[in-house]
């Protein structure tokens, strides 16, 4: 479930300098391009491509230089933890509320995705690879998991352009911003994927991180780390979308995909 714009006029903020509204808007595209910089490098690492096509991109899931196991699975667990940290706390209304009495409102998306990206690089550049093999499929099962792996990536992606990646990623709030105007009012809304799935990104997310034909601990447990964290978030994200639109969201929890009275589909 997710919220949109709606494209209904809405007053101008005071105006802003040229080079800060320019300065906002290039930092809100330097966060989209981050997060699609973050996705193809943690593809590669996830399915420990880059030892195959690229060699500048030596470390892997499984593969680079590591501690002994005890050691390094609790490397991994801090890793996984900040990850999951930076992107509840973030994410809080109250955190939200102290954050834009520095950060403008309008570029607040774009530092939420900003950060996120650089949580994902120090993850990737610090993890500790625990190459003890759980599973190793054998064709045709290996071909079955590598199409399923690719499948829960695009599935992320369409869950992103479904919700609108322009707004998901911060880039259209920046756009506002950089025109002097505030962020335009949210309102519930459900289409393409999200009228047959509750947590379109989250399966894709969870398909991406699970599916592989080369099971290590070290995989694993970054795949649990990230399933609990979900399981975690999934709760917060429901509470607080009920608290923000009632029986709107409600109802389309529930299977009905019903919008706020009043308030059309942009």
């Amino acid at each position: 479930m997710r919220v949109v714009f709606l494209h209904n006029r809405v007053p101008r903020s005071p105006a802003r300098g040229s080079i800060a509204r320019i300065a906002g808007l290039a930092y809100g595209v330097a966060a989209f391009v981050a997060t699609f910089a973050f996705f193809t490098h943690y593809v590669l690492f996830l399915g420990n491509l880059p030892k195959l096509s690229a060699p500048w991109l030596a470390t892997t899931v499984d593969t680079g230089p590591t501690l002994p196991p005890f050691a390094a699975a609790l490397v991994d667990l801090a890793l996984v933890a900040l990850f999951g940290l930076q992107h509840s706390l973030m994410a809080r209304p109250g955190f939200k509320a102290w954050w834009t009495r520095t950060v403008p409102k309008g570029l607040e998306r774009s530092t939420y995705v900003m950060a996120a990206s650089a949580v994902g690089f120090i993850m990737m550049l610090f993890w500790q690879p625990i190459p003890i093999v759980l599973w190793e499929a054998p064709l045709p099962a290996a071909t079955a998991l590598w199409v399923a792996f690719g499948l829960g990536w695009l599935l992320l992606l369409a869950s992103g352009i479904s919700f609108n990646i322009f707004e998901l990623l911060g880039l259209r709030q920046a756009w506002a911003w950089s025109q002097n105007r505030p962020a335009p009012e949210l309102s519930l809304k459900t289409n393409w994927l999200y009228d047959s799935m509750r947590h379109p990104m989250y399966v894709g997310f969870l398909l991406g991180v699970w599916m592989t034909p080369h099971m290590t601990v070290g995989h694993a447990l970054m795949a649990a780390g990230f399933t609990l964290y979900i399981l975690v978030a999934m709760r917060y994200e429901e509470r607080d979308l009920s608290r923000n639109f009632g029986p709107a969201y409600e109802s389309w929890r529930q299977g009905r995909a019903q919008q706020p009275a009043g308030r059309p589909r942009p």
